[in-house]
């Protein structure tokens, strides 16, 4: 099975996945997620500098050792939603969707239609070059494709109901740095208030039936997450590199 239909098939088992966000543009990094054992990347493009050409490559470092790749882009943007889907990601991840209009756009603009308005190319990556285009290959990437919105201010928050209501969206991504801002807690996604939101939304959005996802940055924290009911977990790649050259400096004594 590709890596974006095994990426499908393991979140609706109910299985908690183990993601890595990725802003450094690195194909190598992507590639040693993989080899690690990772089971999907997020490709940042909303605070990572990749350009499209970029993205290209780092897809193509992810396939090459059978790991599914989300990108993030900057925002419900038809263009740019369309110029990332045209490059065969296992899925897009968006930011910033507080209303149930900014939902219902996001669908339409990453469904082909009838369901949605993407724009129809097979000369494109994602349909092989126009060797695998047609409408078979339409009705695979609208069954494979994940969405994922994030969920990262008070204000959708307070929509969180009418956001679950809106189909098409497959995946609910709580943003804790965004959010802890937005609650006026500013760098402290740990706060009490700033936790007690996001186990609310976690346990409101598991009751509607939908799936949850979540940035943690320890491995206690992922099992927590877990057995809140989130499934899409990620780690961010910088914080762990980082982690990982305290730590090892930490032990060195200086001569």
């Amino acid at each position: 099975m590709a890596a974006q239909g095994l990426l499908r098939a393991r979140l609706g088992r109910g299985q908690a996945l183990r993601g890595l966000f990725v802003g450094i543009p690195s194909p190598a990094l992507i590639e040693m997620a993989g080899h690690a054992g990772f089971d999907f990347v997020v490709i940042d493009n909303e605070h990572g500098p990749a350009s499209l050409e970029t993205t290209e490559h780092l897809l193509r470092a992810a396939g090459s050792v059978g790991l599914a790749a989300i990108v993030r882009a900057s925002g419900v943007e038809q263009r740019e939603i369309l110029r990332i889907l045209d490059l065969g990601p296992a899925g897009i991840q968006i930011p910033q969707v507080n209303t149930a209009e900014q939902a219902r756009d996001l669908v339409r603009f990453t469904h082909f239609p009838p369901e949605g308005m993407r724009g129809v190319a097979f000369s494109t990556r994602a349909a092989g070059f126009g060797f695998h285009g047609g409408a078979e290959y339409m009705q695979r990437v609208d069954s494979e494709l994940q969405v994922v919105a994030h969920i990262e201010t008070a204000e959708a928050l307070a929509n969180l109901d009418t956001l679950l209501a809106v189909d098409g969206i497959d995946i609910w991504f709580i943003g804790p740095t965004d959010l802890s801002v937005s609650l006026g807690y500013p760098g402290q996604p740990a706060h009490p208030a700033v936790r007690q939101a996001i186990d609310d939304a976690l346990e409101r959005i598991r009751r509607a039936g939908r799936i949850a996802g979540l940035m943690v940055t320890s491995a206690d924290d992922w099992h927590t997450c877990a057995q809140l009911g989130a499934r899409y977990i990620t780690f961010p790649i910088t914080m762990l590199l980082g982690a990982a050259m305290r730590q090892l400096l930490d032990k060195l004594s200086t001569p």
